[in-house]
């Protein structure tokens, strides 16, 4: 049964596109898989070429299934006998020309037998419909039956097999009564009345999921909106699934007005997650929003989340800055020696605070355009100037880290003028505003315990006032501004700087030989203490730069010793650096920065030699 070419002519085998047999459910599949990809639209020689291959399959079905059972046992007998009678058994037994219409190809017009058993079609002409077993049949009444059937089961049984059965009817395998029932489901799948399971077992065994490109060519429409409504309960069936994932769906789904969410919609994390969800069902999942949602209740979200511009964070923000600003102030005037009434410090904490909520408040509903257009003019004019600041942004955090260095040096000033204090105490309220604004992302969810470790210090720096030079309000924010810079640090400010990082090893070395050196000098009494305290300052203020910052308890626990080891150091200055807050505090900072700059070095050291060892 060769499916080989033969006198110009294509075997019966490979039009089907099957194995030679005798099965009949195997000749069926055969067809309908290839019904599939010959279309008569698109070419109708070869479907007629391949209806005929079928039927002809069909009509002589018994005869190849006996004829290959024929060839199945002559193999097993050849098998089993021995070499030297094979080839004569072989010789015997092959097929005459009176048997070749079991061959499966046409043979020439010399032979005799009729051409019509060769497995192909011959070119003459054929005999009438009735004659190859063909019953005329109405296909649209015929799909109309059998999709009210598949309706019918799938009310009482799995939709998925219930379809699978009706597909390997019998009926199915005409191509008119399949392209109608399959044009009933599309009916069905477009509508708004379907059943979710029946849609999704259609779209499975008929392959739409796949392609539907045959059916979009005739019934467009159609097509379109059965794929909208099945992608649409896809989407749902998604967000359903991942609720957890998507917080304020449910509010969403719930089908109220957002005046029914308005606490929740005052919770700014809530919102901005409740304004991507909507963008991304809007832009990436429209099918679910014609229809599965309100159209009109959506937009209704979309004004309500999209125009919440005031949160309950703001007004948290509005009253901490308020206390802020009335501190500073306080702090100022304490410095200058003077001290508010009762009536005084009521108003002053009052007024701050309505200028901070009306700061805020302002800055949420309507951003000062005009500032903030002004602000990033400078900022380009500034990047023209100097074009460092743009290759380099960390370069943008010496605006606050000069003022800031400068300011602390003032402090070391004994005995200092009032204008110069005041002065002072301004410009570091000033400066730890700036280093909070320059780094609010880096402080945020860190800004209260920043100020509470730089108000817990304080209090220990500044237990005796007197004789100190450092009042509570400028202890606060120095030692905020402090703690700004190394966090900024542990984000890499020397290399956002500009500077190379192979020589950070190097730098490490001469600024701990720097350190030392400062030591000693002031226990030599090398210069006055209040020099060799500033010098100490800005020295270690250079050294948090190059200090690996490691803020965790396991790493951090040794400098809750460094006050008292730096009492220690400073015992043999009778009446000068024990009395005096901002030395001891510099020693503080200093033994600091050295304990994890050694413990970085120590732990880098200890990797390599591990490292040397495994290999």
């Amino acid at each position: 049964m060769d499916g080989g070419m033969y006198n110009g002519q294509r075997g019966l085998w490979e039009i089907l596109g099957t194995e030679p047999t005798g099965d009949e459910r195997a000749l069926k599949r055969a067809y309908a898989k290839r019904l599939k990809v010959t279309r008569p639209e698109d070419d109708p020689a070869a479907f007629q070429e391949l209806r005929e291959a079928y039927e002809y399959a069909l009509r002589h079905a018994h005869q190849f299934s006996a004829e290959l059972q024929e060839q199945g046992q002559a193999e097993e007998t050849a098998e089993a006998q021995p070499a030297s009678l094979t080839a004569d058994m072989a010789k015997a037994e092959t097929p005459s020309a009176e048997a070749a219409e079991l061959w499966g190809v046409i043979d020439d017009a010399a032979q005799d037998a009729p051409a019509e058993l060769w497995g192909v079609i011959a070119q003459e002409q054929m005999p009438p419909p009735e004659l190859w077993g063909v019953v005329a049949i109405d296909p649209v009444q015929e799909a109309a039956n059998l999709w009210q059937g598949c309706l019918a089961l799938t009310r009482h049984a799995n939709a998925s097999d219930v379809l699978a059965g009706i597909l390997q009817d019998d009926a199915m395998l005409n191509l008119d009564v399949r392209e109608e029932f399959e044009l009933c489901a599309l009916r069905y799948c477009a509508s708004a009345g379907y059943d979710l399971a029946l849609r999704q077992a259609l779209f499975e065994q008929l392959g739409w999921d796949h392609d539907f490109s045959y059916l979009a060519r005739s019934h467009a429409d159609l097509v379109r909106g059965a794929v909208q409504r099945y992608r649409a309960d896809r989407s749902f069936a998604h967000f359903s699934d991942n609720r957890d994932s998507y917080p304020g769906l449910d509010c969403i789904m719930s089908q109220q007005a957002p005046s029914a969410y308005a606490r929740q919609l005052f919770d700014q994390k809530f919102t901005l997650q409740l304004c991507e969800l909507l963008q991304a069902i809007r832009w990436q999942h429209g099918e679910m929003l014609a229809y599965k949602l309100d159209a009109d209740l959506f937009e209704q979200w979309e004004q309500a989340v999209f125009s919440k511009r005031y949160f309950k964070q703001t007004a948290l923000a509005s009253c901490g800055l308020g206390f802020v600003l009335h501190f500073m102030l306080s702090g100022v005037i304490s410095v200058a020696g003077l001290e508010l009434s009762n009536a005084g410090g009521y108003a002053s904490l009052i007024g701050f605070q309505v200028l901070a909520f009306l700061l805020l408040a302002m800055n949420a509903w309507q951003k000062p355009a005009p500032a903030y257009a002004w602000m990033a003019s400078l900022r380009e004019e500034l990047h023209a100037c100097l074009p460092a600041l743009r290759r380099h942004p960390g370069l943008g955090q010496l605006g606050w880290i000069m003022p800031f260095l400068c300011l602390a040096l003032l402090l070391f000033i004994p005995a200092p003028a009032a204008p110069l204090r005041i002065t002072t105490s301004l410009g570091l309220c000033i400066t730890a505003l700036l280093a909070a604004k320059a780094n609010y992302a880096l402080l945020r969810g860190r800004l209260l315990a920043c100020i509470l470790i730089a108000f817990t210090a304080t209090m220990v720096f500044t237990l005796d006032r007197t004789d100190t030079g450092l009042a509570l309000s400028d202890g606060i924010m120095l030692l905020f501004c402090m703690q700004v810079l190394a966090l900024r640090s542990m984000t890499g400010l020397y290399v956002d700087s500009g500077g190379p990082a192979h020589l950070l090893p190097r730098l490490r070395a001469v600024w701990m030989i720097g350190c030392t050196i400062a030591f000693l000098a002031i226990h030599l009494h090398a210069a006055p203490a209040h020099v060799l305290g500033a010098v100490l300052f800005v020295w270690s203020c250079i050294g948090m730069l190059f200090a690996p910052f490691e803020l965790n308890w396991r790493a951090a626990w040794p400098i809750a010793i460094t006050p008292a080891a730096a009492t220690f150091l400073l015992a043999s200055q009778l009446g000068g650096p024990p009395g005096q807050a901002i030395v001891k505090l510099s020693a503080v900072l200093a033994l600091s920065v050295l304990y994890f700059t050694v413990r970085h070095l120590y732990l880098q050291q200890r990797r390599s030699a591990q490292a040397t060892g495994l290999s």
